[in-house]
Parts: structure tokens; sequence; C-alpha cells
């Protein structure tokens, strides 16, 4: 059972940002990736200041990061979460959606390197777990704010993504942005917002030290 917090307590509570994206080996020198480096991780990190807020980038963001992996960044959330000071997880990190295996042969760091001579090779993709679903059904008491990137999609089908995720997770906010038509939102079991990027994350800035106070 966790031990929450008394309310006497909560200045003390910390806001945890995760940015950057993930790798999922497939063979020695081969891997699968979900590109992101950490810019809006880093950028909503600086303003919240570090007395409020720690942040948590992968190897892809920061070269001196220990999270590479799905599982690597699993591993930090737990720990997030078995902390009692967590106030909030804002979870902007890229996972990978899907691990790659070649042939028979299983997939990791140091599993049997390719050749190119081999000519055309068939690479199967299995989706990887969720891991966003994991922070309420741990921690429901912790204000959790999801990320939605679609591709060109319309304004309805981006929000209908950021509700489905709202559904399936419980987040509190999801941050809808389309990296084609350049739409933003900020989508709130309440209601929505929607803006420029920049307007957007002043809003899920204002929102989340109100949180804290």
């Amino acid at each position: 059972m966790w031990d929450f917090p008394r309310y006497e307590d909560i200045h003390t509570m910390t806001i945890h940002i995760f940015g950057g994206g993930t790798v999922q080996h497939v063979r020695n020198h081969m891997a699968l990736c979900a590109p992101a480096y950490g810019q809006t991780a880093r950028h909503l990190f600086e303003l919240l200041g570090p007395d409020v807020a720690r942040l948590h980038l992968t190897r892809m963001a920061d070269y001196q990061s220990s999270m590479e992996t799905n599982e690597d960044v699993a591993a930090r959330l737990h720990d997030v979460l078995a902390d009692p000071t967590t106030r909030a997880v804002v979870f902007n990190v890229a996972l990978c959606d899907y691990a790659g295996q070649i042939g028979e042969i299983p997939s990791g760091k140091y599993a049997q390197r390719l050749s190119s001579r081999e000519g055309a090779l068939a690479l199967s993709l299995t989706p990887t777990p969720k891991l966003l679903k994991l922070v309420k059904a741990s921690r429901p008491d912790v204000t959790l704010v999801g990320f939605k990137t679609t591709a060109g999609g319309s304004s309805d089908a981006q929000l209908k993504a950021s509700v489905r995720q709202l559904e399936e997770t419980g987040a509190d906010v999801v941050f809808a942005n389309d990296t084609v038509t350049r739409n933003n939102m900020l989508v709130m079991p309440t209601g929505l917002r929607s803006g420029s990027r920049e307007t957007m994350l002043a809003s899920l800035l204002t929102y989340l030290r109100m949180i804290c106070e």
C-alpha cells in the first residue's frame, strides 16, 4: 500500500517530467526507435524550476542518461510512483510502440549482427506494452499529463485520439499535437483548448503550477 503524503506536506511534492525517445534493440547495431530529443520536457522543466520539478530524459535526449529502452523508462516510472512525494507525472517521453524480430533469433542489443550481403529481410513487429495507464492504476492521487501525437489527421480525429487516451489511462490532461497540421490542443475531461504550441504550453504550465499551490 502506498504511503500517501499528508496535506500539510503538499509543498514538498514534486512534478516528474519525462522526455526523449526510446529504442527497441533488434540486433547488434540495429534497433527500432521513436525519435524525440526532449525539447518540450526541457522547456517545461526550465520554467517550473528544480524546486518543483525533476527531469527524466532518455539517452536519446541526454547522452549521460541510463534510460534507453521502454523497459528502462518503465523501471524509472516505477521508482517515481513509489515516491510518496510525487505530485504529478508529465509523460512526454516517446516510447517505441513496436518491438521487432528478424527470423528466429531473439532480439537484443547483442544479438547476432546482420550482414547486408544477406539481401532483403523481413522484420516482424509486435506492439509494446503501454506504460501510461500504470500511473493511475498505481497512484490515483497523482496528476497525469499525457501527450498524443498525430500526423496529418483532422481536428476531429485528433480530439478523438486524445479522448481515447483520457479514457484508457485516466489522464487528467492530454496535450495533443499534430506534426503536419501543427494543430495543438489541451484536452481534459471537462473540455478542451486549442491554439499555438506556445499558447498551449503556457496553459499547461499554468495548470501544473496551480496543482502545486
